[in-house]
């Protein structure tokens, strides 16, 4: 199913979740399993082997005062499909904070699923071609603007009601008054913007800075952005900060870039190939290893391990985090590779590692998956 072709079934789907009178979050967990073989063909998905089920892959969120819907990947998704990169379809990739009125209207218009350098076949080195640009990648939280029926709104891509949506509606207001942004921004376009805040802060220190970073925006509908030209004209327009512009030519000085040591407190780029028409996020290595250090777990050695990139996530860990790794996952294997017991018992195993309050439904999921892998 093409880019387009997805874009307009998903516009079909929102028609028949809203006939069937699905609401809220919970009745479409429940619509989405009990109709698992039409949400397949909705979003182009073939499960195969042993994929997580569509229903798993996708949610919503309902606008509580608009009628309005937004469609998101889920944590599954996130975690599982890159063990089977076929699953990414052009269906689950729209929904990443994509937003639709109850009649089907295409409202909000965000970035697609996108991946990192080598992640995926299509970010593959030799998978990439033509020029590109790129811009500076920023480690807060997306914010999602859009106008409907004469209102602007903010949305975070998981949640209409998230805090840090609540949060960036207030920032949103202020610009909007100082700056007139509703005789600037027409219905029709997305505005995607960093939402630099204390609260959002990842890694990067941004030193108190509370403001919006405008990245990028579309005309919904589009498969393409405006150039960099024209988000810098609507950034002084609204009196935005605007994200900054690399000024490399090729794909190997940026890669050579991101793995200077030198470089800290920052994220890395996102590269736009314009002939693919898909983005690519570059990190650095300084910023990789901290979130690496961060995350450095069970569940998060297993997930690296059932996605067959274990080495490249934890490869260049210093030292002496990259020896706890191994010790860690010298664990994992073992347990994996026990003759003398059974699977119920391998879980029971993977289970007691980590705290009773981590040992979460998820964190079990993820122990099952790993142990029908068959890590060796």
């Amino acid at each position: 199913m093409s880019w387009h072709d997805a874009l307009a079934t998903l516009q079909e789907f929102v028609h028949t979740i809203v006939n069937a009178r699905v609401t809220n979050r919970k009745l479409f967990s429940a619509w989405c399993r009990s109709h698992e073989a039409e949400m397949e063909q909705f979003f182009g998905y073939e499960r195969k082997d042993k994929m997580p089920s569509i229903a798993s892959l996708v949610t919503a969120s309902f606008h509580p005062a608009a009628p309005l819907i937004m469609l998101n990947y889920t944590g599954a998704a996130h975690n599982l499909l890159h063990a089977y990169p076929d699953g990414w379809t052009w269906g689950v990739r729209h929904c990443r904070g994509i937003v639709f009125d109850t009649d089907g209207v295409l409202v909000a218009h965000p970035f697609s699923k996108f991946f990192n350098y080598g992640e995926h076949p299509e970010t593959q080195r030799n998978a990439l071609r033509g020029s590109f640009t790129a811009t500076q990648k920023y480690d807060g939280h997306l914010g999602i603007i859009f106008r409907y029926k004469g209102k602007l709104y903010i949305t975070t891509r998981g949640d209409f009601e998230s805090p840090t949506a609540k949060m960036a509606q207030c920032m949103l207001d202020r610009y909007a008054a100082q700056h007139d942004w509703l005789s600037k921004i027409g219905e029709g376009f997305t505005l995607l913007v960093e939402i630099i805040h204390p609260s959002t802060e990842v890694f990067v220190d941004y030193d108190g800075r509370e403001e919006f970073v405008l990245l990028t925006f579309r005309r919904n509908g589009e498969n393409c952005f405006f150039p960099h030209v024209y988000t810098r004209g609507l950034g002084e327009q609204l009196g935005l900060s605007v994200t900054e512009q690399w000024c490399g030519d090729s794909v190997g000085e940026l890669i050579a870039l991101m793995r200077d040591r030198l470089v800290s407190n920052k994220e890395g780029y996102v590269a736009y190939f314009g002939a693919q028409k898909i983005h690519v996020k570059f990190k650095f290595m300084t910023y990789i290893n901290k979130m690496v250090e961060k995350k450095l777990g069970y569940k998060y050695l297993m997930q690296r391990m059932i996605a067959g990139n274990l080495n490249k996530m934890i490869g260049n860990l210093p030292e002496e985090i990259l020896e706890r790794a191994r010790r860690m996952c010298a664990r994992l294997r073992k347990i994996a590779r026990d003759k003398t017991r059974n699977e119920k018992e391998k879980r029971q195993m993977l289970y007691a590692l980590v705290p009773e309050e981590e040992s979460t439904s998820y964190y079990r999921a993820v122990c099952r998956n790993f142990l029908k892998a068959s890590i060796t």
